[in-house]
């Protein structure tokens, strides 16, 4: 080795120290433990986690890139508030970007992928109830878009999508307590039906009806503790 490599520090461990406090209070807040508007204090945050306050700064100016938290200097580190206008500025980007990259690779569909993704679905449409296990499905409706947009070939626009959906699922999750998971699942079945049929722009309908449901049904939730 040469001698001045001598110099750097090794970053693995606290790259992947980093990585894990990021996912750890994104994780929270998306689940709705960590309420939109609260404060975050590196203090109790580094007690909670067992970590220095080092990878909490670097965590909260990620996650203020994110746009799940707010840095106000001299005041501390919140956690973003919920508006009606954040709602509709990230369903309408995400509407812009999933539509766009659905055209691009909606003939390399993994058919065998979506076939499976059909029958969880139907599997959830002959539930009784959605009381346990809606957090699962948010993780299965995440995993179908991603299948049919993930052959586009442009990996900065499904970085960007990805951001996307992490705030579109925060969203959601907060409002879980009034989302028809049923009346949601027939909706990604028609999709299905509409790419199975490869009928492109029928797809891309459906797909459209299915987000302006998701976020109107978000903003409904909010309507009377959020600020315009």
């Amino acid at each position: 080795m040469e001698e001045y490599m001598k110099n750097f520090e090794d970053l693995g461990k606290s790259l992947s120290l980093k990585d894990m406090v990021i996912k750890s209070i994104k994780n929270q807040i998306i689940l709705g433990n960590l309420k939109h508007g609260s404060r975050l204090r590196e203090e109790e945050l580094s007690k909670a986690m067992n970590v220095s306050r080092a990878p909490i700064r670097e965590a909260f100016n990620q996650l203020e890139n994110e746009g799940f938290v707010k840095i106000i200097p001299r005041r501390g580190v919140f956690v973003s508030p919920i508006s009606k206008q954040l709602i509709e500025d990230v369903f309408e980007q995400n509407e812009i970007i999933e539509s766009a990259v659905l055209e691009k690779s909606f003939e390399k569909i993994s058919l065998s992928e979506l076939e499976e993704m059909e029958r969880l679905f139907k599997e959830y449409l002959r539930k009784p109830t959605m009381e346990e296990g809606i957090l699962d499905y948010s993780k299965l409706d995440k995993s179908f878009h991603f299948i049919l947009i993930k052959n586009c070939g442009n990996q900065m626009l499904l970085d960007y999508w990805g951001k996307l959906q992490d705030l579109i699922h925060w969203f959601r999750n907060i409002s879980l307590s009034t989302t028809n998971f049923q009346n949601s699942a027939a909706t990604h079945l028609e999709i299905i039906d509409a790419i199975k049929m490869n009928d492109k722009q029928l797809a891309i309908k459906r797909l459209n009806e299915h987000r302006d449901w998701a976020k109107l049904n978000a903003i409904r939730e909010f309507e009377g503790i959020i600020d315009d």
